[in-house]
Formats: C-alpha cells, sequence, structure tokens
C-alpha cells in the first residue's frame, strides 16, 4: 500500500469512527429525565425515558440512598419490572418491592456494600416475549414454539433484544451519569417470575458483564398456568435445561441466588424447579458464597413475599463483611435469617 492508498485508508477509518461515536452520543444525548410515578422514603428516586428502538423509549427509574456521596463508587443492581418496586400506590395490584426501605436498612447497617439500584419498566405488551430465554429455542421442538409466537410472545421472542439493550445502552448511560463502578463483579440482575429467568439468562449470556444474579420465585414452568404439564415439561423445561448444561458460566465466575415460594403460583413449581437445581448441581454449583437456593415456607407469588425477603439475595450479592464470605454455618444464618 503506498502512502496515498495509507492515508485515504486513515481517513475513511476517521469518519467511520466519528460517524458511530456521534450515532452513539446521540442516543446517549436522548435520554432525558423525566417525572417520577413512584414516591420514596428513603433515599432518592430519579426517572429517565432512553431510546430503546427506533420507535419507542424505555423508563428506568434509578435509586440512590439518602448518603449518596458522588466522591464514592457503588456497585450496580438491575431490577426487571421497575414500576413494581418502590410505590404501591400507583402498582396494578396495590403491593410493591420495598426496594427502598430495604436497601437503606442493608446500607445504614454496614451489611453490604455501598450500591444503586436501576429498576427497568417493563413493557406490559411483550413482557413475556422480552423475559423468556430466547436462546434456548434452540434447543426446543419448533412445531411447539411456533404456536407460542403469537398466543404468547407478539411473533417475536425479544429477550436477545432486551439485554443487548441493557449492556450497551444502559450501562453506558448509567455509569456514565452516576458514581458506580465499571468492574462486572459489581454488576448484578434481579428479578422474580419471569424476571428471574431473564436474570439467569443475562448471567448466562452476559458473564463478562455481570457479576451475579438473584432469581426469586423463578419461573421454572416457563409457561403460563394453563399450559403447564408434561407437554410443557417435555418441550420447553428440558430442553432449557440442556441450553444451560450447555452455557452456564462457572460457578467460579459468578454469584447465583435461586428461590421459590410454597404458596399460590409457587406451589406448583416443586418438579419444574427440582430440574432446575438438578442442572446447577451438575455444572458445579454448590451452595456456599458464591451459590445460595432456598425454598421460603409459606410464601406466595407476589411483591410482598419478595418484599419480606429481599435482604436476602441483596446481602448474598453484596455482602460487606469477609468474614462471612466463607461456606460455614455462620455464613448461612446471617444470609438466610429466619428462612
Amino acid at each position: 500500500m503506498d502512502m496515498r492508498h495509507f492515508n485515504r485508508f486513515l481517513l475513511i477509518l476517521f469518519m467511520f469512527t466519528c460517524v458511530n461515536l456521534g450515532v452513539f452520543a446521540q442516543r446517549r444525548f436522548e435520554a432525558k429525565q423525566i417525572s417520577n410515578d413512584q414516591s420514596v422514603s428513603k433515599g432518592k428516586l430519579t426517572s429517565y425515558l432512553l431510546p430503546f428502538n427506533d420507535t419507542c423509549s424505555r423508563q428506568v427509574a434509578i435509586w440512590v440512598p439518602d448518603n449518596f456521596d458522588p466522591n464514592k463508587t457503588y456497585a450496580t443492581i438491575y431490577m426487571h419490572d421497575g414500576q413494581m418496586l418502590f410505590d404501591a400506590t400507583v402498582t396494578w395490584n396495590k403491593k410493591e418491592w420495598r426496594v427502598d426501605e430495604t436497601c437503606d436498612s442493608l446500607m445504614s447497617n454496614n451489611i453490604t456494600r455501598p450500591f444503586i439500584v436501576v429498576g427497568i419498566y417493563n413493557d406490559p405488551t411483550n413482557r413475556y416475549a422480552e423475559f423468556f430465554p430466547q436462546g434456548a429455542v434452540a434447543y426446543m421442538d419448533t412445531a411447539y414454539t411456533n404456536q407460542l409466537l403469537n398466543t404468547l410472545w407478539n411473533g417475536a421472542l425479544r429477550a436477545d433484544y432486551y439485554i443487548h439493550w441493557i449492556t450497551h445502552d444502559l450501562i453506558p448511560f448509567v455509569e456514565d451519569q452516576y458514581p458506580v463502578s465499571h468492574k462486572r463483579e459489581d454488576r448484578f440482575l434481579i428479578g422474580s417470575s419471569m424476571g428471574g429467568l431473564i436474570s439467569l439468562y443475562g448471567l448466562t449470556e452476559k458473564p463478562n458483564t455481570f457479576g451475579g444474579a438473584a432469581c426469586l420465585s423463578i419461573h421454572t414452568p416457563m409457561i403460563n398456568f394453563q399450559l403447564m404439564g408434561d407437554d410443557a415439561m417435555n418441550a420447553m423445561v428440558l430442553p432449557y435445561n440442556q441450553y444451560l448444561k450447555n452455557e452456564l458460566p462457572s460457578p467460579r465466575k459468578v454469584k447465583l441466588y435461586i428461590d421459590r415460594g410454597t404458596e399460590t403460583l409457587d406451589a406448583y413449581y416443586g418438579p419444574y424447579h427440582e430440574v432446575l437445581l438438578k442442572t446447577l448441581g451438575n455444572k458445579g454449583y454448590e451452595l456456599g458464597p458464591n451459590y445460595l437456593t432456598l425454598i421460603c415456607q409459606k410464601t406466595a407469588h407476589d411483591e410482598v413475599s419478595w418484599a419480606n425477603r429481599l435482604a436476602i439475595p441483596m446481602k448474598f450479592l453484596l455482602i460487606n463483611d469477609p468474614a462471612v464470605k466463607r461456606p460455614s454455618k455462620h455464613f448461612y444464618k446471617f444470609v438466610k435469617g429466619p428462612f
């Protein structure tokens, strides 16, 4: 390559880089702060609209503690179903996770290291399509999954795009606007039910981005209540677990919390949940500082139950005391509390 062609190559490369940076900056610039539709009793909540795709935006609510210090570095918890996290007066079922109260208590008592929470609002119409572990579909019977495309997935699965948006748009925005760690081991996913499935999927697909996940009442049947049964077990649950067998990251690299209750919808989870626990065990997940699983007796499939035990996975993921990180009775007693 002579010098003239080399200079032309550098010019094209420079222009390409500038265009791409400009597009990214434009999307970042389009993010705008909006009025909160939830109130908190602890800490401070700030809401934003971020570009989600070419036709719509996605709301996020970012919570920081009362003593938030811009000179400190915080871990980040990304929670799904953001509209259900903070304020029962505005949720569809008048229940909430009480995230602000729990987080304030954990940090005020120096139980966890400092962190903030990013609540990602769901898309009610496409929640099932966004939270279903898309990569597992390749292991499933096509005839069965094709039936679900229009009935449950509105014509398309969207989990891969949802996770891509979190990792390529939301995380850069948060880490540009807030004094948070950019390290993988300081980013976590938390969700319940289908939100538990997408949390585990995000950790499985992006172990270099996230350091851990907590999956409360994880929806192991993978299908709505009316379709649970042998067909769902054979057509979806077992293939999904084959996907996990092949794709789960090493338990030495990530932290994983799995639980379920025993009442309402959770009462039907037993057989499906056992398949998941067996898969995790076969992959080397053993109870310890990087893996915890619980069956929470007399707890239901709702925000009140998840709120009552939210401190457990948060302590597990963000525990501040090195003395209780070892796999010991003290560790389990400290993390599990009354459960």
